[in-house]
């Protein structure tokens, strides 16, 4: 199914009580352009913003060689020409300033002031080492920096037309909308090249533009949660810059107010900052555990028959079944135990609808229940993570026949790989029901960030030594 079809099926089941309002934009909108499951607008990215970087450092190299020898009193400086520059530039990576798509010329500034301030103690630096020797020396010196701000922005500016004349600049977007809304985003767009944002009849796009400015809440999630989900940003178009959400912040596309949803979990640098964390922690964790999983491995064997090992089929990233590795825990006729069970027992069963587990499993062994009050059944997925299946930290994996209970979120949810741990594990675990869990590991991936990761590990050990939640 097409993105403009999911789009428009999801209007005509939740129209919502102000769907009048909306008028012919909810009726059927348009996708320019599809989801993009390819490297080369990631490329193209890339290549915008280390032509970008470039030309900021050839600037302010020429810029410090011209004054930075005045100022010092005939001193070169390179050490700390170097140290200028390269503090600049990468204050400016980590504020996303390159290739910086959708920031206006107020924002530029913005964060080119705050690079300038954070280069300023390497000037600092090069006056305590060669102390200025006269008052034009001093003034030249305290100059460089608000003098940079200017170059800087000058420069990038005639790099942005360069990049434009050659069909180069900017990144392919898709205005989701018909009607005026629409027409209007695309022409304003067009019209102020600067931003970045090709609007596009056909292609591929890791950006859409919601251009639907009435459209209630309500069925506005339900969008960015269902047929949006694999945006890894999305712009709402709205009427009103303050509008209330749950994931995003406002900000202006010429006179058009925008609300922006960006996923970090789809971005390729966080998608490798998140894969390191994962491996080096794996890593280090995976001798230190090595004496107990043989140990856990004895237990399971003595205590019943069967094979130590359990490989479960799991919903993996973007819904790619993998198979997930746990100790063994229950017997090897536990399901047709559980059938019987649910069968004579209606409390059981009610219970296992709202939870999908049970307080006194009968598929579960003597040792089973203690590895699962410890989580030490998990152990072996450290296994999945060191081969990409599975994150030390994310949802839960779920199974196939649990989509259904999923939706609509299914498709945010499984746009990030499975983890060990997570909100769900440290936040009563098996005390909430499965709609709750749903509501976390969705919530988990609307928060995503390293810092996040690092929390949730700490938490994990909290909950898995008092072992609270587990069944």
């Amino acid at each position: 199914m097409t993105v403009t079809q999911s789009v428009t099926d999801e209007i005509l089941r939740h129209p919502g009580p102000n769907a009048a309002e909306a008028g012919a934009e909810t009726a059927g909108p348009v996708v320019r352009a599809r989801v993009s499951t390819t490297g080369a607008l990631d490329r193209r990215a890339s290549m915008n913003g280390v032509i970008l970087a470039a030309g900021d450092a050839g600037a302010l190299w020429l810029l410090l060689g011209l004054t930075l020898p005045a100022a010092l009193g005939g001193h070169a400086g390179h050490a700390w020409q170097t140290a200028f520059i390269c503090t600049w530039v990468v204050a400016s990576l980590t504020f996303r300033s390159y290739p910086g798509y959708g920031m206006d010329s107020s924002e530029r500034l913005r964060r080119s002031v705050i690079c300038a301030c954070a280069a300023v103690p390497s000037l600092v630096g090069a006056a305590v080492e060669y102390t200025p020797t006269t008052l034009t020396g001093a003034v030249t010196l305290l100059l460089i920096a608000p003098l940079g701000v200017p170059l800087v922005l000058l420069t990038q500016g005639g790099v942005r037309a360069l990049l434009h004349a050659a069909n180069r600049w900017g990144v392919d977007v898709a205005v989701i909308g018909d009607g005026e809304a629409a027409a209007t985003v695309t022409d304003t767009l067009r019209r102020d090249w600067s931003l970045g944002y090709r609007p596009l009849d056909s292609g591929d796009a890791n950006l859409a533009i919601l251009a639907m400015p009435n459209i209630p809440f309500a069925l506005r999630d339900r969008l960015l949660d269902g047929p949006l989900a694999r945006f890894r940003r999305v712009l709402v178009m709205v009427t009103q810059p303050a509008s209330d959400t749950r994931w995003a912040g406002s900000h202006q596309l010429g006179t058009i107010s925008v609300l922006e949803v960006r996923r970090r979990h789809l971005e390729p640098g966080d998608l490798r900052q998140k894969r390191a964390l994962d491996l080096v922690i794996a890593a280090l964790l995976f001798p230190f555990f090595t004496p107990l999983l043989l140990i856990v491995a004895l237990v399971v064997a003595l205590d019943s028959r069967g094979p130590v090992l359990y490989g479960a089929t799991r919903l993996g990233w973007r819904g790619r079944p993998f198979t997930c590795w746990k100790f063994r825990t229950m017997h090897g006729d536990g399901e047709q135990k559980l059938a019987d069970l649910l069968a004579r027992d209606p409390q059981a069963r009610a219970h296992y609808a709202r939870f999908h587990k049970l307080p006194s499993d009968p598929r579960v062994t003597r040792a089973g229940h203690f590895l699962r009050q410890t989580s030490l059944d998990e152990l072996p997925q450290l296994l999945n993570v060191l081969t990409g299946e599975m994150s030390l930290v994310g949802p839960r994996p779920y199974l196939q026949r649990e989509v259904p209970d999923m939706n609509p979120h299914t498709d945010v949810i499984l746009s990030c790989r499975p983890g060990i741990t997570g909100l769900w594990q440290v936040s009563g675990r098996s005390g909430t029901s499965f709609h709750e869990r749903v509501q976390l590991d969705l919530q988990y991936v609307r928060r995503w960030s390293p810092w996040l990761d690092l929390t949730l590990l700490v938490a994990t050990l909290e909950v898995v030594v008092r072992r609270r939640g587990a069944l």
